[in-house]
């Protein structure tokens, strides 16, 4: 299935009463949870339940969950792990809990515009064979709350589905997303080995699982930006995305070229970044390049990292 086009919804597969299960991964999320949670008190649609799974951390975010839980008719509920798991383990544990067709995924730092949940159903209402929806979103500075850019596909870009899902010109928000539970299901959810980049892990498998996306064509999500997101941690992000690559290899909707490109790209540069602190790592980052391409870069920093190594051999001595 390609992207969803608008059309008339099968009646036996309308909205339920409660139209969506909005789950919340927490992890030391007392500052900023607040917002959040008024964010999706203001929304013109009351027909949701809450979950928030808080990942191993001891703060005031079950006291803040609880006295929104009293001020609300909504049903909320709160969990918490033991110890750390990861965001993608927390959100699945916030998934398995949900008793709504839809989860809608919403991070403990965002916000959302109060017609926000309103917006996704009505393309759901309009693309009744779309299984993930999203809106499109804004970034916003956490200190001057200054908007710094807008994060929402182009016709052009969704008209390229799921060619620019691949490349990454098509990016979507996490608290933008609305996707079915079954979907969720099927695709086995979020993998909890990807500490970073788990997003677009998950959403290109539900994409080669023959899932059908929508946007709703509003910017109804606020995205936070703050110098604790994980995002900034460049090297791990690398090695998420040259992993997720190796996954999509065999994605036959995509040319074999240019999978076998971007998976020796991706390597690429997870080696380069490493190269320096650890020419062995980045010997064995290079040899997964070479896998999908031998192109002349690849080659010369295969070189650069044996040299690298033997260099240090010497410096260290035989018994190291």
């Amino acid at each position: 299935m390609r992207f969803a086009t608008r059309g008339p919804r099968p009646a036996s597969d309308s909205l339920n009463p409660l139209a969506f299960s909005i789950c919340i991964p927490a992890f030391h999320a007392e500052r900023y949870l607040p917002a959040t949670l008024a964010s999706l008190r203001a929304q013109t649609r009351a027909d949701w339940e809450l979950i928030v799974i808080e990942d191993g951390t001891e703060d005031r975010t079950e006291e803040i969950v609880t006295e929104f839980g009293r001020q609300g008719r909504q049903p909320v509920t709160f969990f918490r792990h033991p110890e750390n798991r990861g965001l993608p383990a927390t959100r699945n544990t916030g998934i398995a809990l949900a008793r709504s067709t839809w989860i809608v995924l919403l991070d403990n730092d965002d916000l959302w515009m109060p017609d926000h949940l309103a917006s996704l159903a009505a393309c759901a209402e309009r693309c009744p064979g779309a299984e993930l929806i999203h809106a499109g979103s804004l970034l916003f500075d956490s200190e001057s709350g200054r908007e710094l850019e807008v994060r929402a596909p182009s016709p052009a870009v969704t008209a390229a589905y799921p060619r620019s899902l691949f490349l990454g010109t098509y990016c979507i928000q996490p608290s933008s997303v609305m996707l079915r539970k079954s979907l969720w299901t099927r695709v086995g959810g979020f993998d909890a080995h990807f500490r970073y980049a788990e997003d677009r892990e998950m959403w290109m498998r539900c994409a080669q699982a023959g899932a059908a996306f929508a946007y709703t064509g509003e910017n109804t999500c606020r995205y936070r930006k703050h110098p604790e997101s994980l995002s900034t941690h460049a090297s791990h992000m690398a090695m998420a995305c040259a992993l997720i690559f190796d996954r999509a290899a065999q994605w036959r909707e995509i040319p074999p070229r240019l999978r076998r490109i971007h998976a020796a790209e991706g390597w690429l540069s997870v080696g380069r970044i490493v190269l320096r602190r650890d020419p062995r790592a980045a010997r064995s980052h290079f040899a997964r390049a070479r896998f999908y391409r031998m192109s002349p870069r690849v080659l010369v920093y295969s070189a650069a990292a044996l040299v690298l190594c033997l260099s240090r051999r010497l410096r260290l001595g035989p018994s190291r």
